[in-house]
């Protein structure tokens, strides 16, 4: 008797990825996500689904797909499976020790072009994670002096291999931000991403980033949500220039708090921009 025939034509890995995906994800997604896989896994164009939706997958082929079809049911985001982002035109390399950065870090990016001219600048970057800010101002501005700074051994050796790729010339360093001690350095911008989700939003939050992304990147105490940005703002009084400036991301539920520790540490000149969301997600402090 004849073995039956149980490899996939691709409009039913297609239909796999719908059925296994759906308690995770909304339909246009999953099918993003199989076009992505395919692409990453065999570079075929996604368009292949719909011009040969019975093309028959090879053992290998069907293996593979099933491996990463298997790894984005358990929650893992596709970013760690290829290890791979793209952040404001550069190609980084992430993994589970990094933040997988956000369309919202890319605005902050951005707004900092946006607001100061390409002379040269010394610009520090606390909690750095995949080096993506700092890497992404030093390609768009090649004279300022960028030097990033992680508490995690693992996080800074992810932003030094960016650096690397991406043939920039940054400065990576391991220093906990909350044991800072004065550096005689004057510097022009300081900018962060710091943690600053609070562990009681965490039933808000979808399984990939709970299960899957760094917890020390994330979470900030519930009865000091405004840590980091203390220390910020410490910072910046001691080493920023004269109308230096601090440019950071934020939790929207304390943007008014935040304004208010500015104010108290004589950073009374301030802006604040929305997120693609609508969300006040980003401020920007001169130091008068």
């Amino acid at each position: 008797m004849a073995h039956k025939n149980t490899l996939m034509q691709l409009i039913e890995l297609r239909d796999a990825y719908r059925t296994q995906l759906e308690s995770l994800y909304q339909k246009e997604e999953i099918d993003d996500l199989c076009k992505r896989s395919i692409f990453y896994l065999f570079e075929w164009e996604p368009i292949k689904i719909g011009l040969e939706p019975q093309y028959q997958l090879t053992p290998a082929e069907q293996i593979a797909a099933n491996k990463v079809l298997h790894r984005l049911k358990s929650g893992e985001p596709f970013q760690y499976i290829i290890q791979q982002v793209n952040f404001c035109g550069l190609d980084l390399i992430v993994s589970s020790a990094v933040l997988i950065p956000r369309p919202e870090t890319s605005e902050l990016v951005e707004w900092i072009l946006e607001n100061e001219s390409r002379q040269p600048k010394t610009v520090f970057d606390f909690c750095t994670g995949s080096g993506c800010i700092a890497l992404a101002l030093k390609s768009a501005s090649p004279n300022w002096k960028l030097k990033a700074f992680d508490i995690s051994t693992n996080a800074i050796e992810i932003a030094e291999k960016n650096a690397e790729k991406n043939k920039l010339d940054i400065t990576c360093e391991v220093k906990d931000i909350l044991a800072w001690k004065k550096s005689k350095e004057k510097i022009d911008i300081i900018v962060s991403n710091p943690p600053y989700v609070l562990p009681s939003e965490k039933e808000k939050m979808h399984k990939n980033v709970l299960d899957f992304e760094p917890e020390i990147a994330l979470f900030v105490p519930e009865n000091d949500p405004l840590l980091f940005y203390r220390k910020l703002f410490e910072i910046g009084t001691q080493s920023l220039k004269d109308k230096g400036k601090i440019y950071i991301e934020i939790n929207p539920l304390y943007c008014s708090a935040l304004v208010s520790l500015g104010n108290s540490f004589g950073f009374t000149e301030f802006k604040i921009k929305k997120d693609i969301f609508g969300k006040e997600r980003l401020l920007q402090f001169i130091l008068d």
